[in-house]
């Protein structure tokens, strides 16, 4: 059965039910990490969000090959986005600058995309002076 197109626009022609049985699962995922960073859960939270980004970088592919670009974009942020509230700044940033590396990114996603590796690249400098203090304090 092949899903209606999206209320926002970007085309979904040719994803089927075992796809959106993949978006819904892990937006639950996403959600549930979001409730469980709220209750102090950090762990459970990054694991959460971690698979939550495995299963949206499967989805941006799975939509690239269908020729769906616009929507494999979406995918493939909210996946560099899962990534960095996993606490895995590398995998964040080097998706967000894949992105970036397309002509074909809209503009407005290109900005939004840019002002958030940004975002990554300067805590992730902090984390690094942080953990570098606190190496220190220990020698």
């Amino acid at each position: 059965m092949k899903i209606d197109p999206s209320p926002r626009g970007i085309r979904r022609q040719g994803l089927d039910a075992p796809f959106e049985a993949d978006e819904a699962r892990k937006s639950g995922l996403i959600l549930n990490a979001r409730v469980l960073r709220e209750q102090g859960r950090y762990e459970e939270a990054a694991a959460e969000f971690a698979e939550a980004a495995v299963i949206e970088e499967q989805l941006g592919d799975l939509c690239a090959a269908q020729g769906l670009t616009e929507k494999s974009f979406v995918h493939r942020f909210s996946a560099a986005s899962c990534w960095a509230q996993a606490g895995d700044f590398f995998h964040a940033i080097a998706l967000s600058d894949e992105l970036l590396a397309r002509a074909d990114l809209p503009d407005r996603l290109r900005q939004r995309i840019s002002r958030y590796a940004e975002t990554l690249r300067a805590r992730r400098a902090e984390w690094y002076s942080d953990l570098m203090l606190e190496a220190e304090a220990l020698s």
